[in-house]
């Protein structure tokens, strides 16, 4: 047997495409390791599909091995260049839907640069006139966006579809687990974060504990992973590298963080706007204002591993694995207060207002900070209602939490941003008795679970025979 995790939105989109008449051409991309292959082929399960997953190779011999495949999977001998091939296809299965997914498309292009301004002129003269079912799919987010689906690209506006495959949530991680508790969830996205190919290498099962094990383990595919992932989508990773360090020490201006990483902090920009397009960083802004700027860390996984296993590396190759497991043990708690802060908190927000726990429409939405004076989430909808929201990765009795809200309302008092209606929220890890009143809230995790606003994703199961 094997499981999807909540990537239905994603299936229903392939779905409905492949059930409209006529030519289909369906892109589908985002960084490695997201589950890009897994969802196609859980897809193509039960179809008549041809499955082809390109490499750096010359573009004779991925013509040649894309031929091998039509002749593998359909039984037929066609050959020729990858249009030829393609273009065959759609005559041999006219009237019949036929499903083709051309996997890292990104390296049939790199070996012939001609193929997209070809591939345009056949959907316009052959393909659209045929029912294949086209999938273009790859791992460089920069080549998709830029060289495929932008504007002065040959293939825009060919496509009917497009879907950007993006790291998991915090409760679509859960679901590769659901004997964790709320608080055990959240500490698992906290370190592996939201790409489904990490969670499997400790599956079944996965938890925090076995994924730091896995992290920490001589060998670990994981070890070199941000690397590997940087150098696929860059020329020079060695810039990047340095200032993902400098931000997991906390150097969090751009300024600031350019210098520690010896780059001209009139070039930091380009830099940050690549990490961005990843999914790895984000830059922040007070809310209700341009300046100033600062960079956290969106994906756990980059975090985690620049925070602990980069400064460790050698320490775990020369066998002291059991040394960093108990560094990491000690300090996880404080870093789980940023990771807590800044990306699961946003997400539970999210599902709050859902649930109608949180009455504000979020027309605006981020963090808030001035002078030494910070809020972590700020939900408003202006001139009507503001919700003032902060998160503590710890256990509060009830008198701390009245204590936070008190200091909370003061500081959303200076803000300038608060509203004819506010509500002032604390989101704990844990609490000893919830506060639960028209304005003012202290809930932890096991409570947010208990109201059934945060659980674990649903997992499709398919079951071969």
């Amino acid at each position: 047997m094997s499981v999807l995790v909540n990537r239905e939105k994603e299936l229903e989109v392939l779905e409905q495409e492949y059930r409209k008449p006529g030519f289909r051409l369906v892109v589908v991309y985002g960084r490695r390791r997201v589950g890009k292959t897994y969802l196609l082929r859980w897809f193509c399960r039960g179809r008549p599909c041809i499955y082809y997953v390109a490499a750096e190779l010359p573009y004779s011999v991925l013509s040649k091995e894309f031929s091998a495949s039509v002749h593998e999977a359909l039984g037929v001998p066609i050959s020729g260049d990858v249009v030829e091939v393609l273009e065959a296809l759609a005559k041999l299965y006219k009237g019949k839907r036929l499903a083709v997914v051309l996997d890292e498309f990104q390296y049939l292009v790199g070996a012939d640069s001609s193929l997209p301004s070809r591939l345009m002129r056949s959907i316009d003269l052959v393909l659209s006139g045929s029912d294949l079912f086209l999938v273009l799919c790859g791992s460089s987010v920069s080549f998709f966006e830029k060289k495929l689906l932008g504007y002065r690209a040959p293939l825009h506006g060919r496509r009917t579809a497009q879907i950007r495959l993006r790291p998991m949530l915090f409760w679509e991680t859960w679901g590769f687990n659901h004997e964790l508790g709320p608080v055990d969830a959240a500490l698992l996205y906290g370190v592996a974060g939201g790409t489904p190919a990490y969670l499997s290498l400790v599956s079944p099962r996965p938890s925090a504990g076995k994924f730091i094990g896995e992290l920490t383990r001589p060998g670990s595919p994981l070890l070199e992973e941000p690397v590997l992932l940087l150098r696929q989508e860059l020329r020079e990773p060695r810039t990047y590298l340095a200032i993902l360090r400098a931000l997991a020490e906390g150097r969090t201006e751009p300024s600031e963080a350019a210098q520690v990483a010896g780059v001209d902090p009139r070039s930091i920009g380009k830099y940050v706007d690549v990490l961005e397009e990843l999914d790895i960083v984000e830059r922040t802004r007070p809310l209700g204002k341009r300046r100033p700027v600062r960079l956290r860390f969106r994906d756990n996984f980059f975090r985690f591993w620049f925070s602990f296993i980069l400064p460790a590396r050698s320490l775990i190759e020369a066998g002291a694995s059991e040394k960093v497991r108990e560094t990491i043990h000690e300090r996880i708690d404080a870093y789980m207060g940023k990771a807590f802060e800044e990306t699961i908190l946003p997400q539970i927000a999210a599902k709050m207002i859902e649930a109608g726990i949180i009455p504000v429409k979020p027309i605006e939405a981020g963090p808030w900070w001035h002078r030494g004076t910070e809020i972590d989430l700020v939900l408003r909808d202006t001139g009507r209602a503001t919700a003032f929201i902060e998160a503590k990765w710890t256990r509060l009795s009830k008198a701390d939490a009245r204590r936070l809200l008190h200091r909370l309302e003061e500081k959303a008092a200076r803000s300038g941003l608060a509203s004819p209606q506010n509500y002032y929220l604390v989101v704990a890890r844990e609490i000893d008795e919830p506060v639960l009143e028209e304005y003012h809230m202290a809930i932890d995790l096991a409570w947010l679970h208990e109201q059934g606003v945060i659980k674990p994703a649903r997992v499709l199961e398919h079951h071969s025979h």
